[in-house]
């Protein structure tokens, strides 16, 4: 009898231009800054099975409403809380400030769209100083099909979603902002620093920031255009030290 199936749909190609993130797995650049920082607090959103997590030494938060975790997270950590709970939720509820009198690195992961990381980015440079740092994983899409508000793993074994849309909005609405996109693999790192607590403006922008860019593509945009943006930079350049640890499997 004949396979009457319809045909799976073609991945699409890279267009010309598209960024690409080939260096040092996240992994290993996540405990490179643990170890040479040495955070006295760390606020995880979006830990999944916990590979982020396990890398960190010290006293942590993690935020994540459908916790996965496998192996040992806690290690040998003085301090960590675990809160099932959305982002949004987790913020609102303020036992950040309970838990932690600052967060001095945070690693942003969750939701895999833009106004998710915006309202997150927003909440948690509120609780840094200007010595801290941000990180923001997924600003470099895998594909076009990676690159959409809808994951179709039919299309693409991997999904960014429309994270790449931080670089645009960073870069237009928070110029004050020392702000790197660097290559770690598979899907880049935003390492944001010269935060600002008191800093309102993506928070008094956010409704009109989300309107205007909800519907915007990366086809839309240009691939060769957000490369020249994002000013991608290699990771073992930008953190020397880097290069003398081991790799990630």
């Amino acid at each position: 009898m004949a396979d009457i199936r319809a045909p799976k749909p073609e991945k699409p190609a890279r267009p010309a231009g598209w960024p690409r993130a080939r260096g040092r797995h996240y992994l290993d650049v996540l405990e490179h800054l643990h170890l040479t920082r040495r955070p006295d607090w760390y606020l995880e959103i979006g830990s999944g099975r916990g590979h982020s997590l396990s890398r960190c030494p010290g006293r942590a938060i993690a935020v994540d409403p459908d916790f996965r975790l496998t192996g040992d997270v806690m290690g040998d950590k003085p301090e960590l809380h675990l809160l099932r709970q959305t982002s949004e939720a987790f913020f609102a509820s303020g036992k950040a400030l309970e838990l932690a009198p600052r967060i001095d690195l945070a690693f942003i992961d969750g939701m895999h769209l833009f106004e998710y990381v915006l309202d997150d980015f927003i909440a948690a440079e509120k609780l840094c100083d200007a010595g801290a740092m941000i990180l923001l994983h997924d600003l470099v899409p895998f594909s076009p099909a990676a690159a959409e508000r809808e994951w179709d793993p039919e299309r693409t074994k991997g999904w960014s979603g429309d994270v790449w849309k931080m670089t645009l909005i960073l870069r237009e609405y928070r110029p004050d902002l020392e702000f790197k996109v660097l290559n770690p693999r598979p899907c880049g790192l935003g390492v944001i620093t010269g935060l600002d607590p008191t800093n309102s403006t993506l928070e008094e922008a956010r409704d009109d920031i989300v309107a205007r860019f909800m519907d915007l593509t990366i086809e839309e945009f240009g691939a060769r255009k957000l490369c020249d943006l994002m000013q991608m930079q290699d990771v073992e350049e930008a953190l020397p030290g880097l290069c003398d640890r081991e790799a990630a499997e």
